[in-house]
Formats: structure tokens, sequence, C-alpha cells
């Protein structure tokens, strides 16, 4: 029985199959092959997390 491709990375498009480890993005709702592709996408997409995840709020 073979493996069936369940996602795509983000940041590489590789098909990644069930049964394997993968990380997930809660925020967003993204699956990359590791960690490696994770920091890729994120090093160029910080602003919308910031924006997602900070506000100014008066104290």
């Amino acid at each position: 029985m073979d493996a069936k491709p369940t996602a795509i990375c983000t940041a590489c498009n590789r098909v990644l199959n069930e049964g394997r480890s993968v990380t997930y993005d809660l925020l967003f709702d993204l699956y990359f092959c590791d960690d490696a592709c994770w920091s890729d996408w994120y090093a160029e997409n910080w602003a919308e997390y910031r924006r997602k995840w900070t506000e100014e709020v008066d104290l």
C-alpha cells in the first residue's frame, strides 16, 4: 500500500505523504517539510505574522 499525498510544502512545493512528520503552521493553516522550510518561508512573511499577532495597546 503506497502512502497517499496529503499536503504540499508551502515553501518548496514538495508533496508531503501520509505517515510522515511535518511542520504545521496553525495560524495560516500551512504545511512545511521541516523547520528549515518553515524558517525560509517565515523570513519572507514575518510582517504578516507580526500584523496578526501584535497590536498597540494603551496601558
